[in-house]
């Protein structure tokens, strides 16, 4: 029959057991930063290439000054017996605002053929833009901000909106930058009811130096405002794109600008830009999970100092420094074979009743009943 040793529970104090863990905790560590990395897409553009699209857009910088015309059209000048008629819209704009549909949802959308009448690279805004311009101002006014940040679109580039102008006429978009002036306005008489307006030209951070403006109904509170904003504060501005505005610059020549049509500014006060994010992301998830790594790191080695210095102190490490010296001790010990113990009992035995004298036999008595 064979006994076998029960395993024993490791101890974790010593020093090699802890090296172990920390090792471990350590290549867990390694790989999750592993999977982290090899989960971007542009990880392994060494290996693919970057994806065509991408490669385009990266490739070909558009410039605003190379790839836009800003001139104004400008009307030739009528002959006494001429005249000219402007264009009509396909629709007639509506008497009335109505945003809210029967299921109580907002319509931000804008039938195309109210805005048929607007001109690109006009100066100003013509007597018969004025409705459409009026309208899509009271809309942007109904419609709660938060709804119409939700339901735009981002804006393209300055460049493609600039170029393709009627494409984007009447969409609702969202673009940020950086706000240069903030003025009002006065209003003219409409029928929709608009009895504030402001003025803003901001730049976009591809726009170069050529602005955007927007008319807005509302402004936030404690917005910067002035003919020239030095610290150009930053601005997320939700509107309907409407034309390409002809205006006169300071430089005395005439050019033209993206004109959006908002309900109001939104503004990122310097603390809350401070603040913003600058990264991706992963890049903060890999930060804390370095920052878990390392507390965890840290709590173990000083749990396993901790215990190591506890150990020492006890009775039980005072024990284990004694020499072993039982194995010495069974040395001196007399060893016996069972064998020969039981063949020395055996001849014992027979010896004793080989000692032992035999008992005569008795004759036979005879049977007292019997005659």
């Amino acid at each position: 029959m064979r006994f076998h040793n029960r395993s024993s529970t490791p101890s974790y104090f010593s020093r090699r057991d802890q090296v172990r863990l920390f090792r471990l905790v350590a290549a867990l560590g390694v790989i999750l930063l592993a999977i982290l990395y090899a989960s971007r897409e542009s990880t392994w553009y060494w290996l693919t290439g970057k994806p065509a699209d991408q490669a385009s857009q990266s490739e070909q910088q558009l410039d605003p000054d190379r790839d836009v015309d800003f001139n104004v059209r400008q009307d030739t000048q009528l002959k006494p017996d001429e005249f000219r008629s402007e264009p009509a819209p396909h629709a007639a704009l509506p008497e009335a605002i109505s945003v809210q549909q029967e299921n109580g949802e907002y319509d931000v959308r804008v039938d195309p053929r109210l805005l048929n009448s607007v001109s690109d690279s006009t100066l100003g805004v013509r007597e018969h833009e004025a409705g459409a311009l009026y309208y899509l101002l009271a809309k942007a006014a109904a419609i709660p901000q938060n709804v119409l940040e939700q339901s735009a679109d981002p804006a393209p580039q300055f460049v493609v909106i600039m170029n393709d102008s009627n494409k984007y006429r009447g969409k609702l978009i969202t673009v940020k930058g950086e706000l240069k002036r903030l003025v009002p306005l006065e209003v003219e008489d409409n029928k929709y009811g608009v009895k504030t307006l402001y003025e803003g030209w901001f730049f976009s951070r591809d726009s170069g130096t050529h602005p955007w403006r927007v008319l807005c109904t509302q402004l936030p509170a404690d917005i910067p405002q002035g003919p020239d904003l030095k610290d150009m504060p930053s601005v997320q501005i939700t509107g309907y794109y409407f034309k390409k505005y002809g205006y006169p610059s300071q430089a005395g020549k005439l050019q033209t600008a993206p004109l959006l049509l908002a309900r109001q500014i939104r503004w990122f006060p310097p603390s809350e830009t401070a603040q913003a994010p600058t990264s991706s992301g992963a890049v903060k998830y890999i930060v804390a999970l370095f920052l878990v790594i390392s507390i965890t790191l840290a709590f173990l080695i000083w749990r396993f100092t901790v215990s190591d210095q506890k150990f020492a102190r006890s009775k039980t490490a005072k024990l284990m420094e004694q020499p072993d010296k039982s194995m010495d001790d069974l040395k001196d010990i007399e060893t016996v074979d069972i064998g020969e113990v039981l063949k020395q009992l055996g001849e014992r035995a027979d010896s004793d009743s080989a000692d032992q004298p035999e008992t005569p036999d008795q004759p036979d008595q005879p049977d007292s009943d019997k005659p």
